[in-house]
């Protein structure tokens, strides 16, 4: 197999104890903590060392920076000072990493016995929430909400493959993990910097650990730590402050926004519109949307059934991890949706179309040794008994796949935001414009000029739209936005009915939504084809490509079926159109400043993404394609993460793949 350009596979922690009962890590040959008070020293070395409650009172928001999660102990002390503490912020974010993460089951298994130790009772209902929002051991970062206001942000990996590239700014770093002797590489001046790099001017630093080459390595990475009593009998540990005598980091990490009146303006009602406003709601903006249709997701979002799915790939590439973290994080959010799903979440097959596919199949899922719950090879028969139809080939199973129907699910969000959005429709938004004076305040105009709405952020996410309502700010050629005509195919009711889940290969089938349609299958992917109207041609066209996925049916569907010209241009339908960028990766993020960029052109042509000047205030959530339901609520969450200055939901690496600025930043780099 080729050499993977992602993420290592990770290895989940096996649970095992020590003959005293202390949960025990076999890879590590040490323990994860004692059993003597392991609640009372997280507080006095981590919650004391960094002077915890008292430094985050009286912030809007508060972000600690942890280098091993374990079993979460320090994490849960942490939520159970913030849940006590009448003065806490609004969120606090925990930031952590675990090469070896335990199975959600087996994360239980550890904890549950320890609440019976004194003084850790009151942690019970916190670690069930742990438990019951715990992710699948896959690579990368996973944005978890066990409580409201809480946010823990945990990579499975490695702590370089993963915190390089974190974007957050620290207020208060732990510094723990499996002792030096046990686990250098995390105690290492590399490992040091990186924290320094991440720390906000002042953010302070606790660990265990009273070493003096640690207490050294610290002091030269900017922290001016010093030794202080640990918590018993002849322990120390060490404390202190981000501090640095002269500049050490090319790029500060970000600050917390200036205080603003936490008005938002979205544009676009479809799935990355309702997205974004569910994700600024939560944050406590209110948010006025426009949308030119008379309700929401009824464009390319107003299809009646979409499929969702990770895409697995060989080298594991941008799009593999981009798709992982946005199908796991929409999971999440859907899930916490009033009144249930507008859908399925019970499984979808990707099925080999022919024997050197299903060979190729077998052997990536091999080589990625992914959990069973996410992503698992099943041989022809169990893939036909799964489908409920007789296939030709085995497949890829996701346990979490399934189909949702769009627009209810844009009603749903949209519902699930409550009083802070005003919600508009049938009005079009014509040219979004700075306002007069320094305050930095958009506004979104009409055709005739009219003011709709005046905001602190602009966040327009109206498809292929997106491109005309930026270009006084970012050229169309930077935004390079094509329209792919989709067509899809209504089998009439009656049809296939043992099918239970979606099936996908080239295309894909979807049992019948509510509403006593049949099937749902498609879909063509036509660009330059601006034709609206349904036809029988691309009919016919979907046919063939569902006569290959379910062979048992090929007479039904063949020319003498369902794909003769009668019967096909009987046949209901719908068109829509996607939008997308040759790169068929998001357009998310916030815009660059054109003004303040062509002062310094030189310059930047060597430079970063992250060098580039951005406009305050105005972002971008668009160019989805058909993985609308993966993408939406990832891209809500990193702009909304980027205005509120928050840590990142996936690393820069995946940010920089999908910045709006990206096609600008390959022309300057060609001078």
């Amino acid at each position: 197999m080729k050499r993977r350009a992602g993420a290592s596979p990770v290895k989940p922690a096996e649970p095992a104890t020590g003959a005293n009962g202390t949960p025990y890590s076999a890879a590590f040959d040490d323990a994860y903590h004692s059993t003597n008070d392991a609640l009372g020293r997280a507080r006095h070395v981590f919650l004391g060392g960094n002077d915890l409650p008292t430094r985050w009172r009286g912030r809007d928001a508060f972000v600690i920076v942890e280098t091993g999660f374990g079993l979460g102990l320090n994490f849960l002390a942490t939520w159970a000072a913030w849940r006590d503490d009448p003065q806490r912020p609004a969120r606090l974010h925990f930031v952590s990493v675990e090469k070896s993460p335990f199975r959600a089951q087996d994360l239980r298994q550890m904890l549950e016995p320890m609440l019976v130790q004194p003084g850790m009772t009151e942690l019970a209902p916190l670690v069930q929430k742990l438990c019951d929002v715990w992710p699948p051991p896959v690579a990368g970062w996973h944005r978890l909400e066990p409580a409201s206001g809480v946010i823990l942000s945990v990579g499975f990996g490695d702590f370089f493959d993963l915190m390089p590239a974190l974007r957050a700014g620290a207020d208060a770093c732990y510094l723990d993990g499996f002792t030096p002797a046990k686990n250098p590489d995390l105690w290492t001046p590399a490992v040091f910097k990186t924290l320094g790099r991440l720390a906000r001017d002042g953010a302070t630093l606790a660990t265990p650990v009273a070493t003096e080459p640690v207490q050294r390595d610290l002091i030269a990475a900017g922290f001016q730590v010093t030794q202080r009593d640990g918590y018993g009998c002849g322990q120390g540990m060490l404390a202190g402050v981000y501090a640095p005598p002269y500049r050490m980091r090319r790029y500060d990490p970000a600050a917390m926004p200036a205080p603003c009146s936490r008005e938002a303006i979205v544009v676009g009602a479809g799935m990355a519109g309702a997205a974004m406003v569910r994700r600024l709601v939560a944050r406590g903006w209110r948010v006025r949307l426009f949308e030119r249709a008379q309700a929401p997701g009824t464009a390319a979002s107003g299809n009646p059934a979409g499929v969702f799915h990770p895409q697995l790939s060989v080298d594991d590439n941008v799009l593999s991890r981009l798709t992982r973290a946005g199908f796991l994080y929409a999971l999440s959010q859907w899930r916490t949706l009033p009144g249930g799903l507008p859908g399925h979440t019970d499984g979808l097959l990707q099925v080999a179309m022919d024997d050197n596919e299903a060979r190729a199949l077998r052997q990536l899922l091999a080589a990625h040794a992914y959990p069973q719950t996410y992503a698992k090879w099943v041989d022809v028969a169990q893939a036909s008994t799964l489908a409920g139809e007789t296939l030709a080939h085995g497949g890829i199973w996701y346990p979490e796949g399934g189909w949702l129907a769009p627009a209810m699910l844009c009603r749903a969000e949209l519902v699930a935001a409550g009083p802070l959005l005003d919600a508009r429709y049938g009005v079009s938004v014509e040219r979004l414009e700075r306002c007069d004076g320094h305050d930095g305040r958009w506004a979104a105009l009409d055709e005739t000029g009219r003011v709709l709405a005046e905001a602190d952020a602009v966040i327009v996410t109206a498809a292929d739209l997106s491109q005309k309502l930026l270009a006084p700010y970012l050229a169309p050629e930077f935004l390079p936005v094509k329209r792919v005509r989709g067509q899809l195919t209504f089998l009439p009711p009656g049809t296939l009915t043992n099918l239970r889940i979606p099936v996908c290969g080239d295309g894909y089938v979807a049992p019948s939504p509510p509403g006593g349609t049949g099937p749902i299958t498609g879909a063509t992917y036509g660009f330059d084809d601006p034709v609206e109207a349904v036809r029988a041609t691309d009919h016919q066209a979907n046919l063939r490509r569902l006569a290959a996925l379910l062979p048992a049916h090929a007479d039904m569907l063949g020319d003498a079926g369902l794909a003769s010209e009668h019967a096909a241009a009987e046949l209901g339908g719908r068109t829509a159109f996607r939008s997308m960028v040759p790169d068929r990766l998001p357009m998310a993020g916030q815009l660059p400043d054109m003004a303040a960029l062509n002062a310094h052109r030189q310059r930047l042509a060597g430079g970063h993404l992250r060098d580039l000047p951005r406009l305050d205030g105005l972002y971008a959530s668009f160019a989805f394609g058909s993985r609308g339901l993966v993408f939406a609520s990832l891209c809500a969450e990193l702009i909304a993460s980027q205005i509120e200055g928050e840590p990142w939901p996936i690393g820069s690496d995946l940010a920089d793949a999908i910045d709006p600025a990206r096609y600008l930043m390959h022309w300057l780099r060609k001078g």
